[in-house]
């Protein structure tokens, strides 16, 4: 033993310097499990120096083994001396890191109403009750499920400890967020998801908060929004590839050519109200904003190029290869406008 020792000295120092900063990550996650996971690895370790003692394993094989048991030794020493120095910085620092978390004492907070602020999550936090409602407001709570991490028999739980409504759940800072697990059953480890609910709950309530638009007015023609001027043929008699414009295959430029849009300057002075008129009557609400067409447009038409243009350039997207004259025979037959029946 001694002999592997001054051989490969270096070795078992570069295991118990490893096992320090394991030990130490560890404290900082508060594993109250660590000390106990310990044991059957101490087990492994004795079991394995008796093998070593009996000498069980030939020559070669049992010098390598010798060697991985005193690297284990080496390690796992390291663990329990990395552990105690956390733990006994945090208490220096009078923070109380070093005690369990079960041993905390609850300290009354309510939680509402909701804060404003992020709380970042703090694995170091102290515990601190949650003061929940007798019932929900109104007669009527919110539908927790809708968090990460909720099902149903979660929401019965939380419900059991007075937390109905998004806007609790929000409001909980680290002390408190660790006090409700502990209450549901994550104590020592918590999931890894823990501080979604916080995050989640207020993902929600921003919305609801959001004012909802109110819905553009139908035109006599059955679509929202304004019909852009168009022309009754390309300028030049050359039109440019509007397919260039990411969400624009052969079909759309066939019915804008229709429309009369022949250029990429066209599409780029659309108005809101314009591009509304355009999506609706394309039947795809919406899509000429999600996929921004007049941005595009406005780069294509300054003489710039887009990702999107420069693949189509390559004959990369099989849905907006040219025809050899940038579409410009491809024009759709239009529908009739609708029209309001008389009274």
């Amino acid at each position: 033993m001694w002999y592997l020792i001054g051989q490969f000295w270096l070795w078992l120092l570069l295991a118990l310097v490893i096992g320090g900063i394991v030990g130490w990550m560890a404290y900082r996650r508060r594993d109250e499990g660590f000390v106990k996971g310990l044991v059957p690895w101490g087990l492994v370790i004795v079991g394995g120096a008796l093998v070593s003692l009996l000498r069980i394993f030939p020559n070669g094989l049992g010098f390598w083994f010798d060697l991985g048991m005193l690297m284990l030794v080496s390690y796992f020493i390291g663990c329990f001396l990395g552990y105690l120095l956390r733990g006994r910085n945090a208490v220096d620092a009078g923070i109380g890191a070093a005690t369990p978390v079960a041993a905390m004492a609850a300290k009354e907070v309510a939680v509402e109403p909701a804060k404003s602020a992020t709380v970042h999550a703090d694995a170091d936090a102290s515990e601190e009750a949650i003061i929940g409602l007798s019932g929900p407001r109104g007669g009527k709570g919110d539908d927790l499920t809708k968090i990460h991490g909720i099902d149903a028999e979660t929401q019965k739980k939380l419900n059991a400890l007075g937390i109905y409504h998004y806007d609790q759940l929000a409001a909980m800072n680290p002390g408190q967020r660790r006090w409700l697990f502990t209450k549901l059953g994550y104590a020592g480890r918590f999931p890894s998801w823990w501080w979604r609910w916080k995050y989640d709950a207020e993902q929600i309530l921003a919305a609801k908060a959001k004012p909802v638009a109110a819905a553009a007015p139908v035109g006599a023609d059955g679509h929202a929004g304004s019909k852009p001027k168009g022309l009754a043929s390309p300028r030049g008699g050359k039109a440019d590839d509007l397919k260039r414009i990411r969400g624009i295959g052969k079909q759309n430029e066939g019915r804008l050519h229709a429309l009369g849009i022949w250029h990429f300057d066209q599409v780029a002075a659309w108005a809101k109200d314009e591009a509304l008129w355009v999506g609706s009557y394309l039947a795809f609400p919406g899509r000429i904003e999600r996929e921004e067409w007049v941005a595009q447009a406005k780069v294509l038409a300054s003489g710039g190029v887009t990702e999107f243009a420069t693949r189509v350039d390559k004959g990369e997207v099989v849905t907006s290869k040219d025809d050899g004259n940038k579409g410009q025979g491809n024009v759709a037959k239009l529908d009739k406008p609708v029209t309001k029946p008389k009274k």
